[in-house]
């Protein structure tokens, strides 16, 4: 059985998981300085579609989806939901690993042995995977707060002046994708009986945690560099010293950032397994998901094309994934 503490836990990793490479590059190209803005917005429109998520497609009384015999078209579009997520995170490791941590080594390398250990993380079940993600919690943490207090001397208040300075509508925008980014990745514990206390509680707790980091990230960078970098929440630590002459820690505590996509993607490919439940099914889906990354890898103008469509992607399938499982309980129910 998993414990509050343990689900709290889980909410926690998968709502920071599209941040790295995505959440904050995107949002701060739309709305600039007024990012945090956005971020206070897009945390109300996410607790409303956290709530909807919650009390229309979430397990209330352990009759577990995952567990029947479903049909085939049922089966289709869960295991594509959960693919593309887990294709998303496997992405954003390879992008973000072999350009800053393991510049010289291929790709592949990194990739295979990554969703290989989330597949055997996977197997094991969800109760392994909410316990990893309870010990990762408090490391994780303790790792951004230090971070944040380490680079309050290497930024500006004035990076935020003056206010408003980009039109309502990108701000309303922006406010929409961070709605999305944060509340789609919850649907992967839609099978999971989560109550809605709960879950409000953990997902706003993971929005301030997320908020502050891009308030930072603001008031480190300035206004212009924000816009500029591809990984803005991995160049601020690129500031960090430690007694002023140990340098390059940044690539330690960049980690932070795996344990997130590591999370999903082990929860991703659990629910894969038990909707396939089928070993060489999930095998083929892992081999096509690694060829597609490949092949993306090698043509970069399609990774710039999914990364700008990327929120209204999610928001496509995350809908129609959401209305069949509500059609899904409310056969059940009647």
């Amino acid at each position: 059985m998993i414990t509050k503490r343990q689900k709290f836990s889980l909410i926690f990793f998968l709502t920071s998981s599209f941040f790295l490479a995505s959440g904050y590059s995107l949002i701060f190209k739309i709305s600039e300085k007024d990012s945090w803005i956005s971020m206070i917005i897009g945390t109300l429109i996410g607790l409303l579609i956290i709530l909807t998520f919650n009390i229309f497609s979430f397990n209330k009384k352990r009759k577990y989806i995952l567990n029947k015999d479903l049909k085939i078209f049922y089966k289709v579009i869960m295991i594509i939901f959960f693919s593309f997520i887990l294709f998303i995170n496997i992405l954003i490791v390879r992008i973000f690993t072999t350009s800053f941590l393991l510049t010289k080594t291929p790709g592949i390398i990194i990739t295979i042995p990554f969703i290989l250990l989330a597949y055997k993380n996977a197997k094991h079940g969800i109760n392994s995977i909410a316990k990893i993600a309870e010990i990762l919690l408090p490391i994780s943490i303790i790792i951004i707060l230090l971070t944040i207090i380490a680079v309050l001397k290497d930024g500006s208040i004035n990076s935020f002046f003056p206010l408003l300075t980009v039109s309502k509508n990108k701000i309303l925008t922006s406010s929409i994708y961070y709605a999305i980014f944060t509340s789609v990745p919850n649907l992967l514990l839609f099978d999971t009986k989560i109550d809605l206390k709960t879950h409000i509680k953990s997902y706003l707790f993971s929005s301030i945690i997320i908020s502050l980091i891009g308030v930072f990230i603001i008031y480190t960078l300035g206004p212009y560099l924000i816009k500029i970098f591809r990984f803005p929440e991995y160049m601020v630590l690129k500031q960090l010293k430690v007694f002023n002459f140990i340098e390059k820690i940044e690539n330690l505590i960049g980690l932070i950032w795996i344990f997130n996509l590591f999370i999903s993607a082990s929860l991703s490919l659990y629910n894969i397994d038990k909707v396939s439940n089928s070993n060489i099914l999930n095998l083929l889906i892992i081999g096509i998901i690694i060829y597609i990354i490949e092949f993306i890898s090698n043509n970069y103008e399609y990774a710039m094309v999914l990364y700008k469509n990327l929120p209204i992607i999610l928001f496509i399938i995350s809908l129609i994934f959401s209305l069949i499982i509500f059609k899904l309980k409310h056969k059940k129910s009647s």
